[in-house]
């Protein structure tokens, strides 16, 4: 099926997904604004069990080592207080994981593997008098953080395009992202268009929100999708944890509309290489919706199963922006630009077309 969006219907939308997406749905629902927490009850069996033992053996795939670092952490406590590795465990002991603990740990090693960026730094693709375009890499930060915008030194993406460009400053609607048009993730590497001015910002953010600019991403995800194509429309909203989003049914009150299509490229052993295309830009977007699909991005540390494979390596978040298309906002002629797969896809596919199936 090519990806055209006035020919997919809600009636086929319905006839070919309706099931699988609406229980994949409400399972993603129940993920999300669940309590951070599971508990475990010690058993006579497990009696005299050490901890680190114990949830390596109960949590599968976490190792020894995981679990001693998870414990070390305060992620698991015994009967509501630190434990070490060793401590033997005793018939009626309560084991609780706590998942912001393990979220906050996280996001502070994301953090701590932030790129900083300069103006010989930029990768431009291309330049006019009207926009830049350029390939973001992975770990740089677009922008510094709305409610902080002090807290992050200089060195995100736009810190970097004013020193090339001191007029963008004043394009835009927010100092804090002046000119930029079209956002990635932190992690996530590609393509972006920023404007020049303020002309150009407009005309732009026009073609945005009539949906005539092309966004399309490679990804790499875990598990095998059955379907050769896919549209996805979960809602997007603010999970209970204050760093992730959630997916929710197409029909709830909550949340902003959301519609990326998936194509399936090639299938290997617990893994899935997909072709993503977007609507909408809602933070978090793919990843949630993957998520929601239960094919998470290999290498998402937000949005991953505690079950996920991994046997899967990957040295970065495995979902790159690799084709935008939109309008000379001087000009009008249309504009296309593309980039080969990065070098960790390559190494990550390599991998997987030698594990058996």
């Amino acid at each position: 099926m090519s990806y055209r969006p006035g020919i997919v219907t809600r009636s086929y939308w319905k006839s070919r997904f309706s099931s699988t997406i609406a229980g994949i749905a409400d399972h993603a629902i129940l993920r999300h604004n669940r309590p951070m927490a599971e508990h475990w009850v010690i058993s006579h069996e497990d009696a005299g069990t050490r901890l680190d033992v114990f949830l390596s053996k109960t949590i599968d795939p976490l190792t020894r080592s995981q679990a001693k670092k998870s414990i070390e952490a305060g992620i698991y406590s015994v009967n509501g207080t630190h434990a070490a590795a060793h401590y033997l465990l005793k018939s009626g002991d309560v084991i609780a994981y706590d998942g912001e603990k393990e979220i906050l740990r996280e996001e502070a090693e994301e953090d701590s593997r932030t790129l900083r960026v300069a103006a010989d730094d930029l990768r431009i693709i291309d330049e006019t008098d009207a926009y830049i375009v350029l390939d973001k890499q992975a770990g740089v930060l677009m922008h510094p953080d709305h409610h902080h915008p002090h807290d992050h030194p200089s060195g995100t993406l736009i810190d970097a395009v004013i020193e090339h460009a001191p007029e963008i400053v004043k394009v835009g609607d927010d100092p804090v992202r002046p000119g930029i048009m079209s956002r990635l993730d932190k992690d996530v590497s590609g393509l972006v268009v920023i404007a020049k001015t303020q002309g150009a910002y407009e005309a732009l953010k026009k073609q945005f929100a009539e949906h005539s600019v092309t966004k399309e991403y490679l990804a790499l995800v875990h598990g095998a999708v059955e379907q050769d194509d896919a549209d996805l429309k979960f809602r997007v909203a603010r999970s209970s944890s204050k760093a992730r989003m959630a997916a929710l049914p197409e029909g709830s009150a909550e949340g902003q509309a959301a519609w990326t299509h998936v194509r399936v490229i090639e299938r290997y052993a617990g893994a899935t290489l997909v072709k993503l295309q977007i609507l909408s830009g809602r933070t978090h977007q793919i990843r949630v919706h993957c998520f929601a699909f239960n094919h998470p991005v290999i290498g998402d540390i937000l949005y991953k199963p505690r079950r996920a494979q991994r046997n899967i390596k990957a040295p970065r978040l495995m979902l790159q922006s690799i084709r935008l298309a939109f309008n000379d906002p001087e000009t009008g002629e249309r504009k296309q630009y593309a980039l080969e797969p990065d070098p960790a896809f390559d190494a990550v596919i390599s991998s997987l077309r030698n594990k058996k199936p």
